[in-house]
């Protein structure tokens, strides 16, 4: 897939999901799933179902969601409307809030019916909100109370927050592209999910940082800063390491400062001369 058209040039797909849960590895399950398909910012189709996630709905979960025993009893099970759901999503770019949660829900119970999950870009709406504003809270409510949304008819049933993740969305990409990122590439390496896609991604700015160097070479690079702007900058790389949350580079900058920068920061980057 070409990553470098503006994301709006894409068919994105909102998802938000309910559980039993918060644990998939601990035998949580999927009882609500609702997703929205958009071009150009309107809706062009929705998915919605219940899903019987095949136990008892734990009492903590029931007051979060609202979703009964009863309303689940003759819901379809996950592996009754995979197929549609893998229809749905294919070709699409994958929006959530909190999208490892979503997906990683999603992904579990694919894969445990014998499915091979989308192979698709995933963009994390949870880290764009806390990539750019500077809110005390970041939750799906607080977010849509800061942008103004109406949140009279309430959250934590599927389609709706995936709507409100929409709206939010598009509010928060405005204001990435007063900051000059608006490609699909520059937003999945800033906001997205850690997949085949992301790592894809990560491996060729570590190949070109690696060949750089060992020939003690300079790179152009574009990243956006703790101080939420977009900067350019020559850059001498010194080492790439492996943290917990990811690969760092450590450079040395025009004034031989030695500094670090996460490679999800960087946008995009090329070689210079030496002595440039």
């Amino acid at each position: 897939m070409d990553l470098k058209k503006n994301i709006e040039e894409y068919t994105l797909v909102f998802l938000d999901l309910e559980t039993t849960g918060l644990d998939f590895v601990m035998g949580d399950a999927i009882c609500e799933i609702g997703a929205v398909k958009m071009e150009k910012r309107r809706t062009i189709q929705t998915f919605h179902s219940l899903v019987n996630p095949g136990k008892l709905m734990p009492k903590e979960a029931y007051q979060v969601h609202k979703i009964s025993d009863e309303e689940l009893k003759n819901a379809p099970a996950f592996k009754e409307i995979a197929d549609n759901l893998i229809k749905f999503l294919k070709g699409s770019i994958i929006c959530a809030y909190n999208a490892g949660f979503d997906v990683g829900f999603i992904k579990h119970y694919l894969k445990k019916n014998n499915y091979e999950a989308p192979d698709v870009p995933a963009v994390d709406i949870l880290s764009m909100a806390r990539g750019l504003l500077e809110l005390t809270r970041y939750n799906l409510e607080s977010v849509a109370r800061y942008f103004n949304l109406d949140c009279s008819g309430g959250f934590h049933r599927a389609i709706d927050d995936s709507l409100f993740a929409a709206k939010i969305f598009y509010k928060l990409i405005d204001v990435f592209k007063q900051k000059g990122i608006e490609t699909l590439e520059e937003l999945v390496s800033l906001c997205g999910l850690d997949n085949d896609i992301f790592q894809a991604q990560e491996n060729k700015k570590i190949g070109v940082l690696r060949q750089v160097i060992d020939s003690e070479g300079v790179i152009k690079a574009r990243c956006f800063s703790c101080a939420r702007r977009v900067e350019e900058a020559l850059l001498k790389p010194l080492q790439v390491t492996q943290e917990k949350k990811g690969f760092y580079l450590c450079y040395q900058d025009k004034d031989s400062k030695v500094l670090r920068i996460s490679l999800r920061q960087i946008l995009n980057l090329h070689t210079e001369p030496s002595d440039a």
